[in-house]
């Protein structure tokens, strides 16, 4: 069935409490005559439905508007619950609009199954004020406007099958704000215009109300939630998770089950019952879970299990479809020295130079070392970093590690291996090979830092710089390799007005004939699917073929951080849009059309 706005409409209104006598009577006409409506109009409903018939018997519900529910297998604590308890055990009269869509009930019994008309039935009771929906349905941050304005885009989908005919939901569509959907199988990818990300798996039901909240009535979520999201959260119709500078997976249980799990950073986790009322709380930190049971209100505690979750659809586990090289530093907190992971990569990191840890990063990263790992990621925009960070803090400090450039490796594979004087090194003539990074300082115009590429290790042999104060000039992309041999001096492009936040950054270098060389810099650029959308912050000749990557950090008082290095063959493989699970026919990026944000401080480690 396509897409059908008016019955979307019409379902829409009934499920706010705003459905007008002629909307009834519309939707009786439809659902009479139209086996396709009916069809459609179960399948939206049946989500509510099933929430509604989850933990309470029909007994338990009154008929008439305006009545109160009241759960008649807990003790009554008041004498105003107990007549309302007597004032539901007596006959009503149902009311006009009731008799109504019993009507229309009527006319499905010809078509639908019983049990799908009483299940419709016990959804209209939620919308309609009662029920165990009622209370999350009440509240101005849930019930919303019925379908407004984009609150959320997809980012990529992988096998996704949409109930109630939903077809259009691919890459790159958007999400309108209160709409009701149903991922039957399949896993879909969200972003938001605050930063926050979130993976969906089938079968789930949910629904997105505004841009800083996903209600999930069944199924399994993983969001992670930048520290500029604020009032972003994840509500079930038990919990309510409303964290930032978190990431964590939530499950929404069919057997009156949730259950919260942290992956990095802290959350608090509320329990609330049917009217909405905090009924428990817990405070979760990393690789901690609870599972809560709406029988007794209870939190139980457990390790967090975040191999269950799927956290992001790009792919991750080997070169392909562009990109040659990762490195995410998903190790433990410590030491980076003979850290193996990631690929495209001959062998682990290096100390080239560490000076002792700094005070100021056994402070603010977890004690790590001088070239160390921290736990947690750094992020920017549209791009939600995964595993944990590299940390150095001032001094004298520089780690290195070699790509694979041997005969038969995936540089060399791919075409990119040129010999001179002796070494395999990246850059053979008309070949492009593109480098991005996140990088993050505590403090600005405080001496070097650097992200560098290498042909052998030293100075003289830096090809490329990004950062400040190489050779003194400031902050931008420079290199030393030839000029300092010919002129002494390095040759140096500024890269704008130095800050302390996540700098996405996305290197283009193009390999000419006679080692003329040219460097394209993007800081932070505007769309990441498309390069010709975005513009230049600066461009660098020279003789820029490479065999390693160093990370430098000297003297001063800041904190380096690097995270998401990538290296490929073309833009989109680099900014983490590479063709599996994504649509290489999308125009612009989430980032460009949507307000965000890409400072982020570094608060945490001042």
């Amino acid at each position: 069935m396509a897409h059908d706005e008016q019955l979307h409409e019409l379902v829409d209104a009934l499920s706010d409490r705003s459905i007008t006598d002629e909307q009834i009577a519309t939707l009786n006409q439809r659902l009479e005559s139209d086996q396709a409506s009916r069809h459609g109009f179960m399948n939206l409903m049946r989500i509510e439905a099933e929430l509604g018939a989850l933990h309470h018997p029909l007994a338990s519900w009154s008929f008439e508007d305006g009545a109160t529910f009241v759960d008649s297998t807990e003790p009554l604590s008041t004498t105003s619950d107990q007549a309302n308890l007597q004032s539901q055990a007596e006959p009503q009269s149902p009311s006009r609009r009731s008799v109504r869509f019993l009507q229309t009930m009527g006319a499905l019994a010809a078509s639908v199954a019983i049990t799908a008309a009483a299940s419709s039935w016990l959804t209209y009771e939620g919308v309609q004020g009662r029920g165990p929906l009622a209370a999350m349905l009440a509240t101005d941050s849930v019930k919303g406007p019925a379908v407004t304005d984009v609150v959320a885009r997809v980012a990529a989908t992988r096998n996704c099958r949409w109930s109630g005919g939903t077809t259009d939901l691919g890459f790159g569509a958007d999400v309108a704000g209160g709409e009701l959907l149903e991922l039957e199988t399949g896993l879909a990818e969200l972003t938001f215009p605050g930063g926050a990300r979130v993976v969906l798996e089938g079968p789930a039901a949910f629904r997105i109300s505004d841009s800083e909240t996903v209600e999930l009535y069944r199924g399994r979520v993983a969001a992670a939630v930048p520290t500029e999201a604020q009032g972003f959260s994840i509500k079930t119709p038990r919990l309510v998770i409303a964290e930032t500078g978190a990431q964590f997976g939530v499950v929404a249980g069919a057997d009156g089950s949730d259950e919260v799990h942290v992956f990095e950073g802290a959350i608090e986790a509320r329990a609330v019952d049917d009217r909405g009322r905090i009924t428990s709380v817990v405070n979760l930190a990393s690789l901690e879970a609870a599972r809560f049971r709406s029988a007794n209100h209870r939190f139980a505690r457990f390790n967090a299990d975040d191999e269950s979750f799927v956290r992001s659809l790009e792919t991750r586990n080997g070169p392909g479809e562009g990109l040659l090289a990762f490195e995410n530093f998903s190790y433990p907190a410590g030491p980076v020295a003979w850290q193996n992971g990631g690929f495209g990569w001959v062998g682990p990191w290096a100390d080239l130079e560490a000076a002792a840890t700094g005070a100021s990063l056994e402070e603010a990263a977890g004690a790590a070392p001088s070239n160390g790992v921290a736990r947690g990621s750094i992020a920017a925009a549209d791009l939600v970093a995964l595993g944990n960070r590299f940390v150095q803090s001032g001094n004298a400090n520089r780690v290195r590690r070699t790509l694979s450039t041997s005969l038969g490796g995936v540089f060399d594979a791919a075409g990119l291996i040129e010999s001179v004087d002796g070494l395999r090194l990246i850059g053979r003539n008309g070949s492009t090979i593109y480098i991005s990074f996140l990088q993050r300082v505590s403090k600005t115009n405080d001496v070097f830092y650097g992200f560098e590429l290498h042909r052998g290790d030293g100075n003289f042999n830096r090809v490329l710089c990004i950062g400040n104060g190489a050779e003194g000039n400031g902050y931008g992309v420079s290199t030393n390799f030839h000029y300092q041999r010919d002129v002494k001096e390095a040759a140096f492009e500024s890269l704008g007005e130095e800050n302390d936040a996540v700098n996405f950054v996305v290197v283009r270098i193009d390999f000419g004939d006679d080692d003329k060389d040219i460097a394209t810099v993007y800081r932070n650029p505007s769309s990441l699917t498309e390069e010709n959308s975005c513009v230049a912050t600066a461009k660098l000749s020279g003789m820029f073929a490479f065999d390693r990557v160093s990370l430098g950090n000297f003297e001063g008082s800041k904190l380096h951080e690097i995270d998401e290095v990538r290296i490929g063959t073309d833009f989109r493989a680099v900014t983490g849009r590479r063709a599996s699970g994504w649509n290489n026919n999308q125009e612009e990026s989430f980032a460009l059309r949507a307000p965000f944000v890409w400072s982020l401080p570094l608060a945490s480690l001042k």
